[in-house]
């Protein structure tokens, strides 16, 4: 690898200086885009991370109605849920895993840590009410908390709400509608209905479930609420709320006889969730104070087991109505400041978090802990060309209800070189590190208690190349981690209905290179690449290492292409997974993922636009997870509809 990713430096960096040669005539000046990955607002060509911008245009062009939709055409992004549309079912939540670290995606919404008992929920977040996506690819954790293993999605939300009413429907009983208004420079509120109808078929059993049975889809719907209140030019207060009910069946196929057609499980899934932050930011002070609130339950209506279940035959006749609840309480507050000297800056902040749940699965039973960080910035320029920056984080978690204390260093250091004024080169390393959540720890419904499980913990590699060509930009990442104790959840022989999780070793050795060209107004267009090799090794019981076997897909590629032409814009967008391994015993091999989205745009005039979105344009029957059972993407399916601003 070592051979390998010379050459591949090598060749990028000559192809870079070869085509910097152009002639003035042919430049085009790219427009500079600004981040906040290292805790400041910096240009993203002189940040040393691998970072992709999706702007409120890039989200509008996929046609996606909620962050998790958009996501899916990003580099180095393998998005998974429990169904089309970024379904999820209770705690099974849609995930969004980057560099295959499954275990390590923090999403912060304004700053706000999303993540809470391992879910973020990002088909909750209403793509109108976003500015901004930052993805920031690679290990995280140091700046930003425990949580990013695998990277940050970091989602800016609007300042200012366009006055508009938004109206789709669609096949499969979608529908979708919306209304924003802002009232003055103080006040913008946003409002989303999104609903999914009757779906067959989207899953079916796998691992050992009983023969002859498949998921459907009743219905889907998510209602959310976002409004902002600027105070003053520093401090605005933010409010989310959202609600989404999931209603699935789990019927017999026919391979059951008489029982063809009938319901063996019943099952809704309710969801609501508050966040509600207060955000500061003067000078070079930032802050934020913040309560997030998750309610979950599940009503499930079962045929009950008889003896001779084992044999796949059950007795409808009689049910077993149950109700499992799970709650989870956030409250939190960071606080940061950056002190400027003449060879660079020092950051210092802070921040404490208390998590507390409440799991009711026939009895109630509640946990809590309290997290304290200490983290810090050291940026020095040694010459005009080179930079450093030294982060670090010290965290501290109080006893928990098991017994648990945890105290961690993770360090990170990044070397930096400007080429010239639009190439530069970075190389960075640091660690990781990532707390069990309370139902890993404790368990409950299906999870079976583990409270002797260990933190996560990794150590990460990245070398990479920035450079702006004329019309062009390219960007270049060599990467390398390793995660020792990754919190895996896995399905003990014979019980495929429990889950236990385990501490098992993680590792990937990838690149990834991304061009984007704006070639006019009219045309621009994007390609990338990652290749890598994630891999897992298992643990038994008894903590005996077994061998490493191949763990996701080893290839990803994505693309789009947008054109305008008078009124209409119409865009392209595609995303590819090679084959992959199924995580659980027996790792099937799954064949290759393609996502493809065509979207039509038509702005009739200055204040109306009308719209369609084709989605799985080619009809592919996408596998977009798999536990004990694998779950499909929707078929081709579209929405129609039309905007309309006042």
């Amino acid at each position: 690898m070592r051979k390998t990713s010379k050459w591949l430096i090598s060749a990028v960096l000559s192809g870079m200086a070869a085509a910097g040669q152009v002639s003035a005539a042919d430049i085009y000046e790219l427009n500079p885009v600004i981040v906040t990955a290292e805790r400041t607002d910096t240009e993203e060509l002189k940040t040393p991370a691998a970072i992709e911008v999706m702007k409120a245009d890039d989200i509008h062009a996929t046609g996606a109605s909620n962050v998790q939709e958009a996501l899916k055409f990003s580099t180095g992004i393998i998005v998974s849920s429990q169904g089309p549309k970024g379904l999820s079912q209770g705690t099974m939540s849609a995930k969004a895993v980057i560099r295959g670290v499954e275990k390590g995606t923090l999403v912060l919404v304004d700053g706000v840590p999303m993540n809470q008992g391992g879910m973020y929920n990002l088909q909750d977040i209403s793509a109108d009410t976003v500015e901004k996506i930052e993805i920031v690819r690679g290990g995280g954790a140091v700046l930003y908390g425990s949580e990013a293993g695998g990277g940050v999605i970091n989602i800016i939300t609007k300042g200012k709400r366009e006055n508009k009413v938004k109206a789709g429907l669609g096949n499969y009983g979608q529908q979708n509608y919306a209304v924003s208004f802002q009232g003055g420079d103080k006040f913008g509120i946003t409002y989303e209905y999104d609903r999914l109808g009757k779906v067959d078929n989207i899953s079916h059993p796998s691992g050992g479930r009983p023969a002859g049975m498949y998921y459907n889809v009743i219905r889907s719907e998510h209602n959310n609420v976002n409004w902002r209140y600027n105070l003053t030019d520093n401090l605005y207060f933010t409010h989310s709320f959202t609600r989404n009910n999931s209603h699935y069946v789990y019927r017999w196929d026919g391979r059951n006889g008489k029982y063809k057609g009938a319901d063996y499980q019943d099952m809704i899934y309710r969801n609501e969730e508050n966040v509600a932050a207060l955000h500061y930011a003067k000078d070079d002070w930032a802050g934020n104070f913040y309560y997030h609130k998750r309610d979950m339950s599940t009503y499930r209506s079962r045929v009950k087991t008889s003896p001779a279940a084992k044999k796949g035959v059950y007795d409808p006749s009689e049910r077993v109505i149950t109700k499992t609840e799970n709650n989870h309480q956030t409250i939190g507050t960071d606080l940061s400041k950056r002190w400027h000297f003449d060879k660079g800056s020092v950051m210092v902040g802070g921040d404490f978090r208390r998590d507390m749940a409440d799991v009711i699965d026939g009895k109630k039973f509640h946990y809590s802990r309290n997290m304290y960080s200490l983290f810090g910035q050291l940026d020095y320029q040694f010459s005009q060309k080179n930079r450093m920056n030294f982060n670090f984080r010290e965290t501290w978690v109080a006893k928990d209800d098991a017994g648990n204390r945890y105290d961690k260093f993770t360090p990170e250091i990044i070397f930096m070189h400007d080429l010239d004024d639009s190439a530069m080169i970075y190389a960075k390393a640091g660690k990781s590190f990532m707390m069990p959540t309370f139902k890993q720890l404790y368990g409950g419904g299906n999870i079976i208690p583990s409270p002797g499980l260990k933190p996560q913990t990794g150590d990460h590699y990245e070398i990479g190349a920035k450079k702006n060509i004329g019309k062009s930009s390219w960007r270049l990442a060599l990467f390398h981690y390793k995660i020792k104790d990754s919190l895996e959840a896995s399905v003990p022989k014979g019980q495929v209905q429990e889950i236990r999780y385990k501490n098992e070793d993680v590792k990937n050795t990838g690149v990834e290179l991304e061009w984007r060209r704006n070639q006019s107004e009219n045309l621009s267009y994007h390609l990338g690449m990652t290749f890598g090799h994630p891999e897992k090794q298992e643990r038994s019981d008894t903590g005996v290492l077994g061998d490493w076997h191949d763990y996701y897909g080893k290839i990803q590629f994505n693309g789009g292409i947008m054109y305008k032409t008078g009124k209409l814009t119409t865009s392209f967008e595609f995303s590819h997974l090679g084959k992959r391994i199924r995580d659980y015993k027996p790792y099937e091999s799954f064949k290759s993922q393609w996502f493809t989205n065509l979207n039509f745009s038509y702005e009739a005039d200055k204040d109306c636009r009308l719209f369609l979105n084709i989605d799985n344009l080619f009809n592919r029957h996408n596998i977009v997870s798999s536990s004990s059972s694998t779950f499909y993407s929707l078929g081709r399916n579209f929405i129609a509809g039309a905007e309309y601003k006042f």
